[in-house]
């Protein structure tokens, strides 16, 4: 049974709420895949930081939130979007220094109040942050290093199970699949690529860019890397077509100006792997068919209009949602998330 998780950004705790459910009732997954910001959702389940446990880890994923005080006044997410450049991740790393510094990142199980200290002492090293990128550079921010708080890289080829990630080759034209022995922070960051917001990634001399901007939810190269897959649970979080809503302002209708197509794309990209592409496959493969489940969630419309604010009470409450919603699941069809084929 592989876990699918495809794009995502404020909206990922849909994602990491329903897979803390899938893992108190003990469901199991023999594959993780991701694509976009799923792929970092898939390493956070995978290889958890900072002594974590993995139900630790996924509620933590909550804090990669900006406490709504902040955001209502400043709605950027000032600590996954960080300025790029070598002189920026230079002066990031000097203040890894600071004798303080863990107790100011590290924020599970801060309450509220202290996150919103911590929030702002890290809003003041951003605004401080240095960088040299000009007219030239092809990207404003560094490769999201605030994941490594959350994702220890260094253990990803230990996970028993397997993981994939996708990433887009520039000069091949194509989506290659990275699985964990090939994963570190190098080829997540390949995975990341996104023009304007992350440069490419070069891993050894070849230019990448996101997986899940072409292959939203990575499902061919699953398929093709992994025949013994026999159940696909996706965890359709972005294809909601009520994403898209009038901006308010202009940071608003900047992100409104990326989700527009990303939202499209993900609902037709799943809609043609169920309909043409999954019937294929099984015609070609009638001892190895493979089942489709679906996991959608259903946002209250008034939720809507800040259901991709990176705000904390955003978060926290689509965390919520992606939690129950799995939880029902899981009481209708059982650990096992679908029928059983013989």
């Amino acid at each position: 049974m592989a876990l699918v998780l495809g794009g995502g950004a404020p909206n990922c705790t849909l994602m990491t709420g329903a897979m803390l459910a899938f893992d108190e009732a003990g469901v199991k997954f023999d594959v993780i895949s991701g694509a976009g910001g799923g792929g970092a959702m898939a390493l956070m389940y995978a290889s958890p930081a900072d002594g974590l446990s993995r139900q630790e880890n996924l509620r933590n994923s909550i804090n990669l939130s900006v406490s709504d005080a902040i955001f209502n006044v400043l709605p950027i997410n000032y600590r996954v979007f960080v300025k790029g450049s070598r002189i920026a991740e230079m002066y990031r790393g000097l203040l890894t220094k600071l004798p303080f510094y863990e107790k100011v990142v590290n924020q599970y199980g801060m309450s509220k109040g202290k996150k919103l200290m911590s929030d702002l002492i890290q809003l003041i090293w951003a605004i401080t942050t240095p960088s040299t990128t000009s007219f030239f550079s092809s990207g404003l921010c560094s490769h999201a290093p605030l994941l490594e708080q959350f994702i220890d890289f260094s253990k990803i080829k230990d996970f028993p199970e397997e993981v994939y990630l996708n990433a887009y080759s520039i000069a091949d034209q194509k989506v290659v699949v990275y699985d964990k022995s090939e994963i570190n922070f190098e080829t997540f960051g390949a995975s990341l690529g996104y023009p304007f917001i992350y440069e490419a990634v070069d891993v050894n001399g070849i230019y990448f860019m996101e997986g899940g901007a072409v292959d939203t939810y990575n499902f061919s190269g699953l398929l093709e890397t992994d025949e013994d897959i026999r159940t696909l649970v996706v965890l359709d979080a972005f294809g909601n077509q009520n994403y898209i809503q009038r901006p308010k302002n202009l940071f608003q209708a900047y992100s409104q100006s990326m989700i527009l197509p990303l939202v499209e794309v993900c609902r037709k990209d799943l809609m043609l792997f169920e309909h043409y592409y999954l019937k294929e496959w099984n015609a070609a493969h009638p001892k190895k068919e493979v089942e489709l489940v679906k996991i959608r969630f259903d946002i209250p419309p008034d939720w809507l209009p800040a259901a991709l604010d990176w705000s904390t009470s955003n978060m926290e409450r689509m965390f919520e949602l992606g939690y129950d919603t799995a939880k029902k699941h899981i009481a209708e069809f059982g650990v096992d998330l679908g029928r059983t084929i013989s």
